[in-house]
């Protein structure tokens, strides 16, 4: 596995809906659109997984490396779209893929829903 790819950071989440999976959908949509053009540098991918009726919806959150997952909460959590998603949404479980920094870390056991870290990569590789 190259350097690169032992240095990414996954978060694997699971989120409740408490609004419509439409509501949820606009949100989303609009925060995604918005990481895409302003998000920062190390944020390598954003993914949301559900269907209409669902109650639970998946997301798949990439880093290169954790240098930057701080500044990602700090900017996001100021941005209407981040408070909106709040409002349709609350996880319930999430993994993480990689060694984030302890800051981060801190960060999210407030939401008390951190199921697993595994932060030592075995073998693999990314394209």
């Amino acid at each position: 596995m190259n350097q690169p790819a032992r240095e990414q950071i996954t978060l694997v989440e699971v989120l409740e809906l408490t609004a419509p999976f439409e509501v949820f959908t606009a949100i989303i949509e609009a925060a995604a659109r918005r990481l895409e053009t302003e998000g920062v540098s190390t944020l390598l991918g954003v993914r949301f997984y559900g269907r209409p009726g669902d109650t639970e919806v998946g997301a798949v959150i990439t880093f290169a490396n954790a240098s930057q997952v701080m500044d990602h909460i700090r900017m996001i959590s100021g941005w209407p779209e981040f408070k909106a998603l709040l409002g349709a949404a609350k996880p319930i479980d999430v993994r993480v893929y990689g060694k984030l920094g302890e800051d981060a870390h801190a960060w999210l056991r407030t939401m008390n829903v951190v199921s697993k870290v595994f932060e030592n990569p075995v073998a693999g590789f990314v394209r």
